[in-house]
């Protein structure tokens, strides 16, 4: 199961902001930094605000910042909080015959879900900050090697899935 590329925008952003908490940081520097398109960064960020999970100031030193304790934050709930795991309540093909039972495939696409539901609501940022994984955390390039980079990347309005897999 993959997760949307909004979502994956989304935990860029957060481990982002999980990494320099104290200043805030800019929609340019969160772009620089996490290889989102600047234009859509807003987008992503508006529902994390909403909640309070991020804060948002206008400014001179204006920018955003993260809210909540990456210890204490999981990956579910910045998945949730900008497209939420769906999963599969009835069988699409059969709906009326079984109800609210699920034929072989659709419990197995359910299952599937659930598994990923589970690990991401037990995996924090924090965690995802300091895995012993030989990848620094966003796998991309620091925004100093980006000087001049005008951000082009492909927007979700292009691009529905990412490239992070929940299967291993």
């Amino acid at each position: 199961m993959s997760v949307s590329q909004t979502a994956e925008y989304a935990l860029r952003a957060v481990i982002q902001l999980a990494q320099r908490p104290q200043a805030a940081q800019t929609t340019q520097q969160l772009a620089d930094a996490t290889m989102v398109p600047q234009s859509y960064l807003p987008k992503v960020l508006q529902p994390l605000t909403r909640t309070g999970m991020v804060s948002a100031q206008r400014g001179s030193n204006g920018g955003y910042r993260l809210n909540r304790d990456p210890r204490a934050l999981s990956v579910l709930e910045v998945v949730n909080c900008v497209d939420p795991v769906r999963r599969i309540k009835q069988c699409p093909v059969m709906q009326k015959e079984a109800g609210s039972k699920l034929c072989g495939l659709h419990q197995l696409l359910d299952d599937e879900l659930a598994d990923t539901e589970r690990r991401y609501k037990t995996t924090t940022i924090y965690e995802l900050l300091h895995s012993a994984s030989e990848v620094p955390p966003l796998c991309v390039a620091q925004p100093t090697d980006l000087q001049g980079s005008t951000n082009g990347h492909s927007s979700p309005e292009t691009s529905t899935e990412s490239s992070i897999s929940t299967t291993e």
